[in-house]
């Protein structure tokens, strides 16, 4: 008999809240000029086709160089969502992130649950992006694309009419939801996935936690793999995942790697939608109005 444990902690079940109230996976509105979608993106593509995308959230700490020195001897490239406070705590690790070929993403400033509250009062809302925005940007290439995947998972509607309203934050992609990583199962005693933070409240071992990301990751033969880059045990379920991949074939790839995402850009040439600089009170009349 198949027994799924899921992590009662919050990460987890802030994800699985957020997976079961979006549904279907987001469709690019052909009349909509701004990146952030109603919905989180689901579809990536990868499964399948032997791809994988390595996404690493709320880094980066002291931790996050050992996930570096793993990427870098296997010559591998990923994605780090960013959270702002680490951003500022650890700015040699930020900009060594950028100076080794991964790509910088946004995951807020503080982490935060991004309710309905969010919603009452925009400018927190704005600020949570804009601030993480701020740190990565000036260490991007020019033609290094946005992302942004929302902490926990959650996100709303009115979220997106609110970020759109912005002239620089509507150019993000996201949010990016993910295919491997989201939760710990189990049959006959075998760990069939696994999601490292849970993997860590059980005190598992980095080589245990791996089974489950490999199984999952060959089932599906692909996908965007969620893992995190601030845990002691991280460098190592690394390194006990990704060598492994390599010898089977798969191929690597950034997020700015995935045509599927391709769609969901806007063209340069769209008309800038709102000033926010100003705070603008259309934001706010944008927000309210937004259902």
């Amino acid at each position: 008999m198949r027994l799924s444990i899921i992590a009662c902690v919050a990460m987890a079940c802030a994800a699985m809240s957020a997976a079961a109230v979006a549904g279907e996976r987001s469709l690019p509105d052909k009349n909509q000029v701004a990146w952030f979608q109603s919905r989180s993106i689901f579809h990536a593509g990868l499964r399948d086709n032997h791809m994988v995308a390595m996404t690493f959230d709320d880094g980066p700490n002291a931790y996050t160089a050992g996930v570096l020195d793993v990427l870098k001897a296997n010559n591998i490239k990923a994605t780090f969502f960013i959270v702002g406070k680490m951003a500022r705590a650890h700015p040699a690790l930020l900009a060594r992130i950028a100076a080794e070929g991964h790509l910088l993403a946004n995951h807020s400033a503080t982490h935060p649950e991004l309710t309905s509250k969010f919603d009452a009062d925009p400018n927190t809302l704005i600020d949570q992006i804009r601030e993480v925005h701020d740190e990565i940007a000036p260490l991007m290439k020019p033609t290094d694309v946005l992302y942004f995947r929302a902490p926990y998972g959650y996100w709303r509607a009115a979220h997106a009419a609110i970020l759109n309203a912005d002239p620089v934050l509507r150019n993000y992609v996201g949010p990016i939801y993910w295919d491997i990583g989201g939760d710990i199962t189990m049959h006959d005693g075998y760990v069939m996935s696994a999601a490292d933070w849970a993997c860590w409240k059980h005190k598992w071992t980095a080589q245990i936690c791996a089974k489950g990301y490999l199984r999952e990751i060959r089932r599906d033969d692909g996908g965007v793999v969620l893992m995190h880059s601030i845990h002691k045990q991280s460098p190592d379920l690394v390194a006990s995942v990704v060598p492994a991949l390599l010898e089977e074939g798969y191929t690597f790839v950034r997020l700015d790697q995935v045509p599927e995402y391709k769609q969901y850009e806007t063209p340069k040439t769209a008309p800038v939608v709102a000033d926010s600089s100003s705070r603008h009170p259309f934001v706010l009349m944008l927000a309210r109005n937004v259902k």
